[in-house]
């Protein structure tokens, strides 16, 4: 039978360890990100999608660059303000203005381009969106330019995969040509990349403009969708992949890059109210302006640049 005196000083020994195990689990907590998602505001005044990946003594990653005047205004400051004077990879999800247009005023700033995948589209699918889509004397055009600025130009397919360093990789889970694919032939937007983006227990996903044929397709087929943290593909709008892709994702928060009133409008309305059903936090260019996702390894922090509730349209 213990002694009082030995039972005092086994309670305080007991006591002493837990408060040592919380002050250095506090103390050995990141103070910096390992890995920083910004979806960069090219939302302004008409949609886009710019992306920026920063790992930690890692690479730094640009999917999608917004059109060159939002670029111009918005993406190349921040890319600026954050000392970034290089990329090492950029990913264009799809033959669209509003993608790629972007990498014109980069360029133009001095920021080197290493590596760049840009799939060239079907001539006869893209012709077919004359004159308000695809351009395929312009994407021509673009290849030219990085080219010319010593960049690196190659082509994205299945089951590539990017070692960004620091625990992360980057994938492309999908890469359908609009010819080749398993429900015939689609348009431009459905030949958007879908790139899977991994650091410790935290999976992203981004899916450029994915419409409503591939999307359903891959609600019914992939095992690869769930993701922490999506980028809602096609602006959040209409035509947009079924809602039974969104409930494959399961995400636990939605990212949409979107300015205010395409978002708050009736093409929306589907997309607005499957995330509210189902209790999901929504940030989107339009309200909160940069929205940036932290990734310390054990958790996540989401932050953006301006405060605004975007579920609420008024």
């Amino acid at each position: 039978m213990l002694s009082t005196s030995k039972f005092v000083a086994i309670a305080l020994a007991i006591c002493l360890c837990a408060i040592t195990t919380v002050v250095i689990g506090r103390f050995f907590q990141p103070s910096e990100p390992k890995l920083v998602w910004t979806m960069v505001n090219v939302n302004t005044a008409v949609q886009g999608d710019a992306h920026l990946i920063q790992v930690k003594r890692g690479k730094t990653v640009l999917i999608d660059a917004g059109y060159p005047e939002m670029a111009q205004e918005q993406l190349i400051p921040f890319l600026q303000t954050n000392q970034i004077d290089h990329l090492d990879l950029v990913f264009v999800t799809h033959a669209h203005r509003d993608h790629y247009g972007g990498i014109e005023p980069i360029l133009q700033a001095g920021i080197k381009i290493k590596e760049v995948y840009f799939n060239l589209p079907d001539k006869k699918i893209c012709d077919q969106e004359i004159p308000w889509g695809c351009n395929y004397e312009e994407v021509l055009q673009y290849h030219q330019m990085l080219k010319a600025h010593q960049a690196k130009v190659k082509s994205a397919y299945p089951g590539q995969a990017f070692n960004l360093g620091n625990q992360a990789t980057l994938r492309i889970l999908y890469a359908f040509d609009g010819i080749n694919t398993p429900v015939g032939t689609t348009d431009i937007n459905d030949m958007s990349l879908i790139i899977k983006l991994e650091h410790a227990q935290h999976q992203y996903l981004f899916t450029g403009d994915l419409n409503h044929t591939i999307g359903d397709y891959l609600a019914k087929n992939s095992q690869e969708l769930a993701a922490d943290v999506l980028d809602v593909p096609h602006h959040g709008t209409e035509g947009v992949a079924p809602n039974e892709f969104f409930a494959q994702v399961g995400a636990k928060y939605a990212l949409v890059p979107s300015p205010q009133g395409l978002w708050c409008s009736d093409r929306s309305s589907r997309i607005r109210n499957w995330f509210q059903d189902h209790d999901t936090p929504v940030l989107v260019n339009g309200f909160s302006g940069h929205v940036r996702v932290e990734d310390y390894g054990n958790r996540l922090e989401i932050s953006t640049e301006k405060e605004h509730d975007s579920s609420v349209c008024s």
